[in-house]
């Protein structure tokens, strides 16, 4: 019994553990969401199931064959007047013949092999390119998903960096705190001033408590994309080379713009598709078929006999309706909204890229300065803190020097990240 009971506490240890997902960067966030993600496996099937829809079309290509077997009981059979002088009886009376007999049996087989069917044909051709586009739509589908893990990242890891800093501030704030106390007992500084720095430790605290809650609603926000109990970042947001980038890259390297250009291809192969519904068709079949014919009365001998056909049925369509006509005008229509579609993802993708490059640029630009300010802001908080101990600066100037200082430790963070993103998603590096 205890060996089985420290047997359970291992596989629940190994349980509990193996729930928390460790990550150490981008790419291997991303390659665990390709792997692991609901969204990524949905992503994933779209070509299998279109693979399957053109097997369909390919399949109505090839000869089908069919076997049957029936049996009936006629409680009734069908009856017909004859005239019986045809069978050497009375001119002018008639007599009752009867069909078949009560019970018949037969079994057999069917043959049907398309000759000509231009409509089925492009039904294979639209299924045929329906698989390549769904090709390229799961790509769609996994570069919106690493879009969105990669903006959730990154802002996870500058939540990081302001709870980094709300510590650090939660360290200065005791100490100058505790220089306050030490001064207000010897009454050699104003009261409100001394009230004033409590709340400003008290502040600093209850930031601790929003960054938490942001830290966690971030990382609450990548478990539902992965579809994990948790998740653990070990990265840290460091400072990067900022490279110069002039151009956007290229639109047509993405998937959408693809992915568009086969959706108008099978709006085109659609509109082709309806007008061969009016063209005829050609088919062979045959049929053969075993039929066994009693009425179970003793001594009474079966009668059995064979049925074999072949024909070569021509179908024309002259009138449905007007359901041809409705069909060929709405695909008309699905190819003009298709075409539209991929002009409005062509301006969609370059504002997208445009955007992105203005952005990166933008935070190229701010980063020397806001370099610049940190490091000054740094530097006057480091003389603050002396000069608070020193008791040669009011409460007033150093309070304005701590509020600088996370103003631009913040703004420096959010740039930082801002322009690693940006130059991932403007590279197309991702």
């Amino acid at each position: 019994m205890r060996f089985l009971v420290v047997v359970l506490t291992i596989l629940s240890l190994s349980v509990s553990s193996s729930a928390q997902v460790a990550i150490d960067d981008l790419s291997e966030l991303l390659h665990f969401a390709d792997r692991n993600s609901p969204a990524a496996q949905q992503a994933k099937l779209q070509p299998h199931i279109a693979k399957q829809e053109k097997n369909l079309q390919v399949s109505t290509l090839y000869p089908r064959i069919n076997a049957f077997a029936t049996g009936d009981h006629y409680p009734i059979l069908a009856t017909q007047l004859i005239p019986a002088e045809a069978l050497g009886g009375t001119p002018g009376t008639y007599l009752k013949a009867q069909f078949g007999l009560p019970y018949a049996f037969a079994a057999g087989g069917e043959l049907n092999i398309p000759v000509i069917n231009l409509n089925n044909w492009a039904k294979l051709a639209k299924a045929k390119n329906n698989y390549k586009q769904s090709e390229y739509s799961s790509r769609v589908a996994l570069e919106n998903l690493h879009l969105k893990l990669i903006q959730s990242y990154y802002q996870t890891l500058v939540t990081k960096e302001v709870l980094k800093l709300n510590e650090e501030n939660e360290t200065t704030t005791d100490e100058l705190l505790r220089i306050m106390t030490e001064r207000n007992d010897q009454g050699v500084i104003d009261p409100a001033d001394y009230n004033r720095s409590k709340n400003l430790a008290l502040d600093v605290k209850t930031a601790r408590i929003g960054y938490t809650q942001a830290l966690r609603q971030s990382v609450n926000n990548l478990n539902a994309t992965l579809g994990i109990d948790t998740i653990e970042l070990n990265e840290e947001l460091v400072d990067f080379n900022w490279p110069t980038l002039f151009d956007d890259a290229d639109i047509n390297n993405r998937p959408g713009m693809q992915e568009a250009a086969f959706k108008v291809r099978s709006a085109e192969l659609l509109l082709r598709e309806s007008r061969t519904q009016v063209v005829p068709s050609l088919s062979l079949s045959g049929r053969y078929a075993y039929n066994m014919q009693t009425n179970f009365e003793p001594g009474f001998s079966n009668i059995d006999f064979n049925i074999a056909s072949v024909s070569l049925r021509l179908n024309v369509p002259l009138f449905q309706g007007g359901y041809n006509y409705s069909s060929i005008k709405r695909s008309k229509l699905l190819l003009q909204t298709a075409k539209l579609e991929q002009q409005n993802t062509e301006a969609t993708l370059k504002q997208q890229q445009e955007d992105w490059l203005a952005q990166y640029q933008a935070a190229f630009s701010k980063h020397k300065v806001l370099e610049e300010k940190l490091k000054n802001a740094q530097d006057n908080l480091r003389i603050g803190k002396l000069n608070i101990k020193e008791g040669v600066m009011e409460f007033d100037e150093f309070n304005n020097i701590f509020i600088e200082y996370n103003r631009a430790k913040m703004e420096y963070l959010q740039n930082l990240a801002d322009g690693i993103l940006y130059h991932l998603l403007s590279t197309q590096n991702f």
